[in-house]
This record gives structure tokens, C-alpha cells and sequence, in this order.
């Protein structure tokens, strides 16, 4: 199903006049350009091991995985201050910190 999604998304994105993406895979490319770690938290569990997305490990019991998953208070999430959304007013802030971040990085995309 994913691939098939993935071109409905170029697809539109394209009659946007958008014409490069990112994209990420669970699985190994021959030859990635890039790879990246990243950690997320499962927001619903058991939705997530119906589909396929995730799976138990050996042993592991649905109620043990759904304690384990859960964000009890915003105490375990680190957070610094009281999260909002993003307004225009944040740009200027948030790309100088987007191209603090990029600088260590040999590749970026470059906004004009």
C-alpha cells in the first residue's frame, strides 16, 4: 500500500508545483544517499499492531506493550516551555535556528 500512496502524494504535490521530497522507509536501500535514526512514541498501540506498523516482541503480552507505550503525565515528555503552534510571527526565530542546525550538516536545502 505504500508505494501506491507515496505516488498519489507525489502526484498531488506535484500539481503544486512541488517537485522534491523526502521521504523514509523502514526498509534498506541499496544505495541510500542518506540514513537518519529516529525515535518516535506510539500514540495508539494496539491500532499500530492490528495494521502491521508495529509488532511484539517475543514474550511481550498487548497490555504489557500498551503500559509500555503510555505517556502517563507531561512530566515524560522534555519539553522546554508550554508548547503552542506555530505563527508567522515565530519565522524569524525558527530559521535562524533551522540554519543554526543545517550548518552542521553537509547537506541542506537551501531557502531563498
Amino acid at each position: 500500500m505504500a508505494p501506491l500512496l507515496i505516488k498519489e502524494v507525489t502526484r498531488r504535490v506535484n500539481l503544486l508545483g512541488v517537485w522534491s521530497a523526502i521521504y523514509t522507509s523502514g526498509e534498506t536501500f541499496p544505495t541510500p544517499f542518506t540514513d537518519a535514526n529516529y525515535f518516535h512514541r506510539t500514540l495508539n498501540p494496539k491500532k499500530n499492531i492490528e495494521t502491521g506498523f508495529s509488532a511484539l516482541q517475543m514474550n511481550e503480552t498487548m497490555a504489557k506493550y500498551i503500559k509500555k507505550m503510555k505517556i502517563d503525565q507531561m512530566k515524560d515528555i522534555n519539553l522546554i516551555g508550554e508548547p503552542r503552534l506555530m505563527t508567522s510571527k515565530d519565522l524569524p526565530q525558527v530559521y535562524s535556528l533551522y540554519k543554526k542546525e543545517m550548518e552542521k550538516m553537509q547537506v541542506s536545502f537551501k531557502f531563498s
